[in-house]
Formats: C-alpha cells, structure tokens, sequence
C-alpha cells in the first residue's frame, strides 16, 4: 500500500477567495465561543466562513467519546458539505476556540452555486480537496505510529496557507523556522485528531523537549524544524519502507 501525502492531513487547504465576498454580502457575523457547534444539516442549515479562531470536525463513538478529524484555520468554510446535500449526518461542526464566523443560510449558497458554474466548480473542488484531506488524515491514523501522526499534523499546521507540495526530504526542514505550535493544542487535543491517549502523546512530547526537538518558554511550546527531516512522500526513490509480506508455510498440493 503506497501513502501519499500531497495534501496535508487534518488541515483543510484554503477556500477560494471569492467566497468571502459571498460571505461578506449575504452572511451575517457571528462569534462563537469554545465548543460551540453550527447547525449546518437539514434545510434550514446554515453555512460558515471561518474569519478567526479555529474550528473543527468531530463524531462520538459508542461512548460518547469525542474524535475529531478535522482542524479548520481562518479562511476555510465548514458545514458546505451538509449544506450542499442537506443531509443531517453523525458529524459535529464546532469551535475549538473562540472563533469568528460568518454565517449564510445553505438556501442562499445552493442558489449562488446554480446561478454560477464557474463558482459551482470550485466549490465542487473545494469539497474534494476537504476530503482529501480528511481521508489521508484517516489513513495517518490508521496507519501510521504515534509519532509520526503527531509529526504530520504539527507540519500540516505550521505549513496550512503554503503552497500543497509533495512532502520530500528537503521540504520541511529548508524553509520553516523555530514556530510555536499552532493554536496552542493541549496534549489532550493533539491525542483526539491523532486517535492516541493523551498519556501517550504526553510522553512523546516530553522525549522530544528532552532531544532538543520542542522547546518551553513558560507555557508555550514551540517546534524545531529538524522535528520534520524524515517526512517525506513515500514515493521517493529509496526512501519508503520495504512492505510487510507475509508468505504463508502451507504448502499448495499438486493433483
């Protein structure tokens, strides 16, 4: 199985800018407080512009449990997808801090998007490029060691309003410098998106104060770029891990 990481996991890239002026002529300003959630599902749903702040998108299992699987910065849109289909799905759309919004009905949106192709086309991209992202933020989860989720998810952060490039060996490391981690994220935060216990993350995070890779001034904590030298595309030519076969001792039984 190949991962490919050409988009950044958990982090929506940008919407396009014309949907702000949309936003800016038709939606009405709101500031929501942490956890807060927008109701985007159904025909009456609305839809947000984030202006500031930071909002995500979680479910609860069984438990009621709370998972979240997608950060969304300023400038990316959230509940576009409910308000597209109109479904009210399992999904929760909330503000993980205190975030600004501007909020327009998904009646108005749908009509902008029949009057106009070439904005129906880019939102229709736009969708896809958000789910991209979230399912290579699955994949991550799924796949991939704690570490290296929480890697990931620190560049996916740090780099959000960059150009999407292929992740190589001299990506991250060239051009970032020492960054504060983004948003602040609490260890118990980081261990939702990366679907690791917080007890985990926080020992992760401790062995890399220790190594020089995170550094502490008070209460912020702030990332070195040699954290990032060995992420990379695992197309690179020599660089992906050998895949794990399993051949079977049975032996085959010729007639």
């Amino acid at each position: 199985m190949r991962q490919v990481f050409i988009e950044f996991p958990w982090v929506h890239r940008a919407a396009p800018g014309e949907f702000l002026n949309l936003f800016k002529t038709y939606g009405r300003y709101e500031k929501l407080a942490m956890t807060s959630a927008i109701y985007n599902g159904g025909i009456d749903g609305e839809v947000a512009w984030v202006l500031s702040g930071l909002g995500a998108f979680a479910f609860q299992d069984a438990r009621d449990n709370t998972h979240i699987f997608t950060l969304i910065p300023a400038g990316r849109m959230m509940g576009n997808v409910d308000g597209f289909s109109g479904r009210v799905v399992n999904v929760i759309d909330f503000a993980l801090r205190e975030t600004e919004v501007l909020l327009m009905p998904r009646a108005k949106l749908l009509n902008i998007l029949r009057e106009e192709p070439v904005m129906h086309a880019k939102h229709a991209q736009n969708v896809i490029d958000d789910h991209e992202s979230d399912l290579e933020g699955m994949i991550a989860t799924m796949t991939l060691p704690v570490e290296e989720c929480i890697r990931r998810l620190l560049l996916s952060l740090i780099l959000k309003d960059a150009c999407r490039e292929r992740l190589s060996e001299e990506l991250p490391h060239t051009r970032l410098r020492t960054t504060e981690i983004p948003y602040a994220l609490s260890n118990t935060e980081i261990a939702s998106v990366v679907g690791a216990t917080r007890v985990r993350v926080s020992q992760i995070m401790s062995a890399w104060e220790r190594e020089g890779f995170i550094l502490r001034q008070g209460k912020q904590r702030f990332v070195v770029p040699s954290l990032f030298e060995n992420i990379y595309d695992w197309l690179e030519i020599n660089r992906g891990p050998e895949p794990l076969i399993r051949h079977s001792r049975r032996k085959i039984r010729v007639i």
